[in-house]
């Protein structure tokens, strides 16, 4: 089944971008709640979209990026694979940093740093910097073009 964006993308893949996007722009909302002291809901809200966003990336970019590795190391050598991969390391580190910053906010507050607040940055930059290079992906793989 072909997708909905106009792309030659399966509908998997337009399903896993459009998802990504939304949850980043309720981790955006999340972010202006904490500014504006709103810290539970904030809370609440931050730790469904870290949850959440397993969905997308187990069932959408998982399948695909193991694809992608069963080329062979030949094939990761090449822009089509290496620039999946580096999405894959650091859309990773951001998910392993947001849960521990979730986790440690939520249910474990004696877990360090005292003051996480530079987890969550680092979790924020982290995240939105992988939904940029995941919409690159996409565009790669799927290209407009042709």
């Amino acid at each position: 089944m072909s997708g909905f964006l106009g792309s030659r993308a399966p509908l998997i893949a337009d399903l896993t971008l459009i998802s990504l996007w939304a949850l980043g722009a309720v981790a955006v909302g999340g972010w202006v709640l904490a500014r504006r002291k709103g810290f539970p809901t904030h809370c609440r809200l931050m730790a469904w979209v870290t949850f959440l966003a397993y969905l997308p990336i187990l069932v959408g970019m998982v399948p695909t990026w193991v694809g992608l590795a069963r080329l062979g190391s030949a094939a990761f050598a090449q822009q089509a694979t290496v620039v999946p991969f580096m999405h894959g390391v650091t859309g990773g580190l951001a998910q392993l940093l947001m849960i521990y910053t979730v986790v440690r906010m939520n249910w474990r507050r004696r877990w360090p740093p005292r003051r996480p607040l530079w987890l969550m940055r680092i979790s924020l930059a982290l995240w939105l910097l992988s939904t940029l290079g995941g919409t690159g992906v996409y565009l790669l793989l799927y290209s407009y073009a042709g």
